[in-house]
């Protein structure tokens, strides 16, 4: 069969690691990039498409979702949400993609469900975003979601072990096999004392887990709220942190722990788009120093929005975090780089994540320039998933 090839041309495109502006030729033969740059010479037959104005970037990454969650309160939220999770959310799907997310994280969701999700986007039955996933999350009795929510230890999107035996036995399950979880994601948070009180993960367990997920090659994504929480993770082991809270660092960070975490290369997804709109002005503004502290002492920051949460749109969540992460003081660039090379180094996603010769052609297209200002990420002209075009509105335009 022959070979497909699409050439972009005269446009700019953010290519490697830093996302370095180069001017010309984007070359994807066969869902892969081929080349790229000024000399980028276009094949025989090739389908080709100017896109002067615009810019080509790595397909955005979300590094928290929750898959099956409803994003909406109400009356007819929990009639929507069951129709799309027996759907395998068409809507959310599409959202992601006409936002430019090309690849996803669900941070728990029913297991045997997400497993099923992702095997049907691989194998192209479903169009949507690349999916990681954790399948369920390991809490404690007494923890989130079990204590907040009413989960029961019982449903297939949480595990909540008794003991370190029973935690690698069930890390193994998931870990481990023909069908293996991508992160292992546990909740090691003791709540706000001045409202409701949460039961964290024994350290014993938690060693277990971390341990038993090492063991397999496998990343923990860790939920914390408070400083010794996150003492216990970084004793522990873990290896990515999601949420930046008020219970947490508030007034700055232990200077030993962050740089335990700047030195293990433990990464930071702060999820600003949940906590800021719930937050008044000079607790938001904290948080945001706090999130500029750990960056500047040489952390890496990553982009998640959360997304399957009340009030947090899959996609338009991810694009609202980035333009946070920017308010904390990232420059246009380094917010960028939150979203498409760092998730993409973090979570292990092969062949994404940048653009250079060899790499999935996972890319996004804006009108704009948007190393000048984000603004260019609300105007998505294109997208495209290993190589084939999922979302074209610049030949409408």
């Amino acid at each position: 069969m022959a070979a497909r090839t699409l050439a972009l041309t005269r446009v700019g495109t953010l290519v490697g690691d830093t996302l370095t502006p180069v001017e010309g030729t984007v070359v994807i033969t066969d869902g892969r990039i081929t080349a790229v740059g000024p000399d980028a010479a276009v094949p025989d037959g090739a389908r080709v498409r100017p896109l002067p104005g615009h810019t080509v970037l790595p397909g955005l990454v979300d590094t928290h979702v929750h898959l099956g969650a409803p994003e909406t309160r109400g009356p007819l939220s929990r009639v929507r949400a069951i129709a799309g999770w027996f759907r395998f959310q068409p809507g959310k799907r599409r959202s992601f993609l006409a936002h430019g997310v090309t690849t996803v994280c669900s941070l728990g969701d029913e297991n045997a469900w997400v497993h099923d999700f992702r095997r049907r986007v691989a194998d192209g039955t479903l169009p949507g975003p690349r999916v990681r996933i954790a399948g369920p999350l390991f809490t404690a009795p007494g923890g989130h979601p079990v204590a907040t929510i009413g989960a029961s230890p019982d449903d297939d999107w949480v595990r909540v072990p008794g003991s370190p035996d029973q935690a690698r036995a069930q890390v193994a399950d998931l870990a481990g096999g023909e069908d293996p979880v991508d992160v292992i994601k546990v909740v090691q948070d003791r709540g706000d004392p001045a409202r409701r009180v949460l039961e964290p993960i024994a350290p014993p367990v938690l060693a277990a887990i971390v341990e038993e997920a090492h063991r397999h090659g496998v990343p923990v994504v860790a939920h914390w709220g408070t400083l010794p929480d996150l003492a216990e993770l970084l004793e522990a082991g873990a290896d990515h942190l999601q949420h930046l809270e008020p219970r947490g660092p508030l007034r700055g960070w232990p200077a030993d722990l962050l740089e335990t975490m700047v030195t293990r290369g433990v990464t930071l997804a702060p999820t600003l788009a949940v906590t800021e709109p719930r937050l008044d002005a000079d607790t938001a503004r904290a948080l945001r120093h706090r999130a500029r502290e750990f960056h500047e002492a040489g952390g890496v920051l990553l982009a998640g929005s959360d997304a399957g949460t009340p009030a947090v749109r899959s996609g338009a969540g991810l694009i609202r975090e980035i333009g946070l992460l920017a308010a904390c003081g990232l420059t246009p660039r380094e917010a960028l780089i939150t979203a498409t090379t760092a998730p993409a180094r973090a979570l292990g996603i092969d062949g994404a994540g940048a653009i250079a010769p060899g790499r999935a052609a996972d890319l996004t297209v804006v009108h704009g320039d948007p190393l000048t200002d984000l603004d260019p990420l609300r105007r998505v002209a294109l997208v495209l998933r290993d190589g084939r075009v999922v979302v074209d509105t610049a030949r409408r335009r």
